[in-house]
């Protein structure tokens, strides 16, 4: 690929996720994330939105959703290895978190978009 179509390719994506973020739309995709074991991925949001969650992973993780500073849980799935939920998100900020509470590492694809 040579290089203008590089700088074109990289330019039209910065346009897209400026447009999807400028949009009021919160927003998340990544294919083939890595989390290692124990560990966790933390998702911020705001509200009032509806949230469309689709996660799946190669083993088991637990999402949740709650205030960032953890008072307020609003949904929560434990030990899935996949969640397609759309969930309504009051006023304010929220995180989504996700989990892997196993002993290994697992692969996730992941897409989070407020409509």
């Amino acid at each position: 690929m040579s290089r203008g179509s590089v700088v074109l390719l990289v330019s039209l994506l910065l346009v897209v996720l400026v447009a999807g973020c400028m949009g009021g739309g919160n927003f998340v995709y990544s294919k083939g994330k890595m989390i290692g074991p124990h560990k966790e991925l933390r998702y911020s949001f705001r509200g009032s939105v509806d949230l469309e969650v689709k996660v799946s992973g190669s083993g088991p993780f637990t999402l949740l959703i709650a205030s960032p500073d953890g008072s307020r849980e609003i949904f929560e799935k434990e030990n899935v290895t996949e969640v397609k939920e759309t969930v309504k998100l009051p006023e304010g900020s929220w995180n989504v978190v996700i989990r892997n509470e196993g002993n290994s590492p697992i692969k996730l694809d992941i897409s989070l978009r407020g409509k």
